[in-house]
């Protein structure tokens, strides 16, 4: 090991300082990243090893890993490796990355589902939130090898950890070889120096630092010959080091008065020319036997273990054979594994076997490991590579037997062979169609609708099996579902009502969905009909599945028709019923959003956060599709309290949304923030958000968002007719559950028609919002009913009712706009002092929103009638220093200097750790810090400052503000909302 360290640090001054750098640093609390690339044998590994040393003395963890070229397929493989521990550890740190249970398939080997959570976006979650732990407890560095093979999840971690390395006491190194180039890759180049990133790419040596090399390797300097020989090595420490191993074997160096020489009379193994060559001379060196195993051991991948090797190889006198191969440096320890010293020595023990003879031997290791009992992931990654060079039938068998295991445990591995199951059997096979459903099943739960329902539509044509069309008449309903082609889940329904294959069960699940789409659409009457059937026979059957989704049913129609508190009890009993089952993970986030939904109208929002809470943590655990619907719950809920920043902070989480109403209430909640801080260009921008005029009215809030924004937009520009005639869209029945959902919204348009002395849409939007609190007599449609009452009939008495319910329940938007409303009226009246005071305080809180276009709008309304913004009072928040934290960062970062974990954080403030860790990201750039460890000096005696525990909700009792950034465009509509003539004596 000492040659080896000294190997990789000749001639290598400069990069080793960089390591030493890097070491100090995450030893005293500042974490970063490295990528080292160079060609194979350039050094990369030798490099490292010093410095891991090093960092191990320092007190740092030190985690090593490597990945391969067969692991690709096996998404975190590498990282399982480098993080995984035994199943049965101790440390309270190595559980949290025990991977999940999920309950067993049925007798048949299928699913009880089709959907489900994904095991490997949880594995990717715990896996994560163990190195923000094992940070908590001290400096870690991790070092990774050979990212070339790395598996498609294991890059995106990688290059997670590599960006938020800086938040942590962290240190991650990755290695790579330049070929082959992959984008990921390329990608965690470019992130990493913005960052403050290093990349070190190694070249070969130079001929001093060769000389240099060879001293150390063979006791001298190289004389002349010797060292144009060693000129074919092009600098590469590996093969000046095996170069000199097979002169050495060879008899073909002579030493002298400190010299190395080749001897003049020509004796050299000059066939020898290649790296490749020189490895396989020193190869046939080893003994027959040890070849031959060595050979098989290079089937396995570059790690195996002593299992494996004797499942494949055989066990007679395999001891012996590791001993030899240990001795030569060929194998070397990898904890309880094995694995070669190098990928060379492998790849050209590999090439070594004839090609037919591999594919051959490749089945005879994977028939022997299948009979030992090894996981089906590493079954699988053996398999991939057989059956691309002929598969003998057999090993279809093993997949239709293994399918329903290998999807959850290694998807994209199992995507492919899949793929290649369907290819390869007869379509009159019934092997096939069991396929076909598995793979639809994966499919779905990872986005891939598209293919999903190519495979289910083709089951249905092919198969007489009652199980199979069941399955994929619901998987068809579900995409349709998601993706609110509610017309396609009528039309799914009507089409199992005539399919005599449809077994019982199947056909009231469906009747259950439909429920589901006719609560969507408004049509409660036929939904509560389908729903009671669905109910009624899932009971009979005791299906907790049915029982759940029509529940489901249930508490939707509940909600649309203003019954919040009998929504909540129905979600409630659902949860129950369908307990803690992974594969109805769907329908527990659908759940969980009714009941936030619920909470919050009934005035419980602590509750509805926690709910929020809980269904974000599920979705971690689900994959990035729903994980992404549940971030634009969340994202809305921070919208309509106030927590702006939060909001956009969760949107620019979100990575994998379905088309169709989920992409539009994205994009439209981020142009109605954008609108309402008078950044109208980003407002107009988002070009990849649906047509608001082509976005059916029933995907809820949805498209509102659109409308709203794009009156906004109207407005600001000095077109407030145009603007009304946009909003005044939301009058129609098709948007009922809209604003009743979002009250603020009537408020807003009788707002809007009194300044254009439109008072017929302003009284008819006042009876819309009288209309809604008497269906549902809740606080919050009670509270915006006198609301357009007061502005209606000038009175700001009723406005106060509304001023305490916002106040109360934390909406700071929706008092900020009360508060507007209540000084125009107050100075309409002649009461200046009260007018200036609640506009001082609506100002204030448009401050801390950054809500420009809202000021902007109430100082033009307060202007004819002499009251304008005071010169001194809070200022908009600025970009660097203390005072730039957000509210949540403010808490954030008191925790932070608590030495709380993000995961820590997280579930005290009951945010993502992704959040969290965007959050800490923003912290550290807004101090100027490059550690957790100074995030404490900075923010020395701000404790106490943020808020009330995270809710993003203070005291909104504010000094006036001057409200500037007013030149750019028209200034809003004067009309106070009332009739009297303003004063034009000024205050």
């Amino acid at each position: 090991m000492l040659i080896r360290q000294m190997v990789g640090v000749t001639g290598r001054e400069a990069e080793r300082a960089v390591l030493e750098g890097l070491v100090a640093d995450v030893a005293a609390g500042r974490g970063g990243s490295l990528l080292v690339e160079g060609e194979p044998g350039i050094g990369k590994s030798a490099l490292l090893a010093a410095p891991l040393a090093a960092a191990g003395a320092a007190g740092c963890e030190v985690l090593f890993g490597q990945c391969d070229e067969l692991g690709q397929r096996l998404p975190l493989s590498a990282m399982t490796r480098l993080l995984g521990v035994p199943p049965r550890s101790s440390d309270p740190r190595h559980a949290q990355a025990a991977p999940p249970r999920r309950r067993p398939p049925d007798r048949a080997g299928r699913d009880p589902h089709p959907g489900g959570a994904d095991p490997m976006a949880a594995a990717t979650e715990q896996l994560l939130a163990r190195v923000d732990r094992l940070c908590a407890s001290g400096p870690v560095v991790l070092a990774l090898e050979d990212l070339q093979w790395a598996d498609e999840a294991t890059l995106l971690m990688w290059r997670s950890l590599c960006r938020s390395a800086a938040q942590r006491p962290l240190l991650a190194i990755g290695t790579c070889r330049p070929v082959p180039r992959r984008p990921a890759l390329t990608r965690l180049r470019w992130e990493l120096r913005p960052r403050g990133g290093r990349v070190l790419s190694l070249g070969g040596l130079s001929e001093a630092s060769v000389s240099e090399l060879v001293g150390v390797l063979a006791g001298g300097t190289p004389g002349p010959r010797l060292a144009a020989r060693l000129g074919s090595a092009a600098g590469n420490p590996l093969y000046v080091r095996e170069l000199l191993g097979a002169l050495v074997r060879g008899g073909s160096l002579d030493r002298a008065a400190g010299t190395v020489e080749l001897p003049a009379d020509g004796r050299d193994t000059g066939e020898l020319q290649a790296l490749t060559d020189v490895v396989a001379d020193r190869l046939a060196a080893l003994s027959a036997g040890a070849q031959r195993v060595l050979r098989t051991a290079s089937l396995l991948g570059p790690e195996f273990s002593v299992a494996d090797l004797t499942a494949a190889a055989g066990g007679a006198g395999l001891l012996a054979v590791v001993e030899e191969a240990l001795s030569a440096g060929v194998l070397e320890s990898a904890g309880s594994r094995l694995r070669f010293r190098h990928a060379v020595l492998k790849e050209v023990l590999h090439e070594t076997i004839p090609s037919a003879l591999r594919a051959g031997l490749r089945r005879h290791a994977v028939r022997e490991l299948v009979a030992a009992g090894a996981p089906v992931e590493r079954v699988a990654e053996l398999i991939l590579p057989a059956v691309r060079e002929g598969a003998d039938g057999w090993e279809w068998e093993w997949l239709a037997d293994n399918a329903a295991r290998l999807v959850h445990r290694a998807p994209v591995i199992a995507a492919e062979l899949l793929e290649h199951a369907l290819r390869r059997t007869d379509a009159d096979c019934p092997r096939r169609h069991v396929l076909a459903n598995r793979l639809a099943a994966l499919y779905f739960r990872t986005g891939r609708a598209d293919r999903a329902g190519e495979l289910a539509r083709s089951i249905l044509l092919a198969t007489s099996d009652r199980e199979l069309v069941g399955r994929a008449r619901w998987l068809l309903t579900s995409i349709a579902l998601r993706a609110g082609r509610y017309q396609d889940v009528e039309a799914n329904w009507h089409a199992a009502l005539g399919d005599p294959r449809l077994a019982p069960p199947w056909r009231a699940g469906l009747l259950a969905l439909l429920a589901t789409a006719r609560g969507f659409q408004g049509r409660l009457v036929a939904g509560r009909a389908a729903m009671s059937v669905a109910l009624a026979e899932g009971v009979r059957l005791d299906n907790a599945t049915t029982v759940g989704y029509a529940l489901n049913a249930a508490a939707l129609i509940r909600s649309r028709e203003g019954d919040q508190g009998g929504a909540l009890v129905l979600a409630d009993r659902a949860l129950a019923r369908i307990g803690d089952d992974r594969e109805l993970v769907d329908l527990r986030l659908m759940l969980l959003g009714h009941r936030a939904v619920a909470l919050d109208s009934l005035g419980r929002p602590r509750e509805a956060e926690e709910s929020l809470a809980h269904a974000r943590a599920l979705a971690e655990r689900t994959g990035p599709v729903l994980l992404s619907m549940s971030l634009v719950r969340i994202a809305e809920r921070y919208y309509e309290h106030g927590r702006w920043d939060d909001a956009q902070t969760v949107l620019d989480e979100v990575t994998d949304l379905p088309q169709g109403r989920w992409q539009l209430a994205r994009h439209g909640l981020r142009a109605l923030i954008d609108a309402r801080r008078d950044r109208l260009q980003e407002a107009a921008g988002h070009p990849q958000a649906p047509d608001t005029e082509v976005a059916p009215p029933t995907w809820p809030v949805a498209a509102s968002y659109r409308i709203v924004a794009r009156s906004l937009a109207l407005e600001r520009t000095g077109r407030p007719r145009e603007a009304l005639q946009v909003l005044a869209a939301l009058l129609a029945p098709a948007y009922e559950y809209d604003t009743r959902r979002h009250p603020e919204w009537l408020v807003g348009l009788v707002r809007l028609a009194l300044a254009v002395d439109d008072r017929h849409t302003a009284r008819t939007a006042a009876l819309e919002s009288r209309r809604h609190a008497h269906i549902e007599p809740l606080p919050a449609t009670r509270a915006a009913a006198q609301w357009c009452r007061a502005l209606l009939h000038h009175d700001p008495a009723r406005l106060l009712a509304a001023i305490d319910h916002h106040r109360t329940v934390g909406r700071l938007p929706d008092l900020a706009n009360a508060l507007e409303d209540l000084a125009v009226l107050r100075a309409a009246s002649g009461d200046r002092d009260a007018a200036r005071a609640a506009f001082g305080e609506a100002l204030a809180l448009y401050a801390e929103l950054g809500a420009v276009w809202d000021a902007r709008r109430a100082a033009a309304r307060m202007r004819p009638w002499g009251v304008r913004a005071g010169i001194r009072g809070p200022r908009s928040r600025p970009a660097s220093g203390r005072d730039a934290l957000t509210v949540t960062e403010q808490r954030v970062a008191e925790l932070v200097v608590q030495g709380l974990s993000n995961p820590d954080i997280a579930a005290m403030l009951l945010l993502s750790r992704r959040t969290v860790e965007t959050h800490v990201s923003h912290i550290l750039g807004k101090l100027g810090v490059r550690s957790r460890r100074e995030v404490a000096a900075v923010t020395a005696g701000t404790a106490g400052t943020a808020g009330t525990g995270g809710t993003g909700v203070e005291s909104p009792g504010r000094a006036p503000v001057t409200v500037r950034g007013a030149r750019s465009a028209p200034a809003p509509s004067a009309r106070p909302g009332s009739r009297p003539s303003p004063s034009r004596n000024r205050s």
